[in-house]
């Protein structure tokens, strides 16, 4: 696949990993320079995809591992950094239109119930019910067994559920 034509088609999934990044990140302009490195990577290795039928999938591989490196060793000054701040901080503002109609989509009842998952649940339940991945897709992204994905995806959907009902049932929805 020539550059030109893998640009063209890179293009086509933007979206995608835009809204990937911004789950990632939990940030507009985070996601945005996510974006823009994990372009640049895909860009210098585009000579390895193998089927350009799939590539979506190895995009998000691609802005995963991007992700992942970016994260190395940053954990520990982070939580020094947010020392006393707490769990919430509140949402960063944002001009982006998509951006806000992406955060008006789910409720705030979804959003709790997201965020209350474990991170490798809730990444599978997103690319599977938002990013419309194959189970394969995501074994591949989060590199296990697809067994492991259905078992996460399970988890995911009762926890989500729990979540939810018990929320209904204290009148928190």
């Amino acid at each position: 696949m020539s550059s030109r034509s893998f640009i063209h088609r890179a293009l086509k999934h933007l979206p995608a990993l835009r809204r990937v990044g911004r789950q990632l990140t939990g940030s507009a302009s985070e996601a945005d320079d996510l974006v823009q490195e994990t372009v640049a990577r895909a860009l210098e290795r585009h000579g390895e995809v193998r089927d350009p039928e799939r590539l979506e999938g190895w995009l998000l591989a691609v802005q995963r591992t991007v992700f992942l490196n970016s994260r190395r060793g940053l954990r520990p000054r982070l939580e020094v950094l947010e020392g006393g701040l707490g769990k919430h901080t509140p949402p960063e503002p944002s001009a982006d239109l998509e951006a806000e109609l992406h955060a008006r989509t789910l409720s705030a009842g979804m959003k709790a119930a997201l965020e209350s998952l474990a991170p490798e649940w809730r990444d599978a339940l997103w690319l599977r019910e938002v990013e419309e991945l194959s189970y394969e897709e995501i074994a591949r992204l989060q590199r296990c067994p697809v067994g492991t994905v259905r078992s996460r995806l399970a988890r995911a959907r009762g926890a989500m559920l729990d979540f939810l009902e018990k929320e209904k049932a204290h009148g928190s929805l």
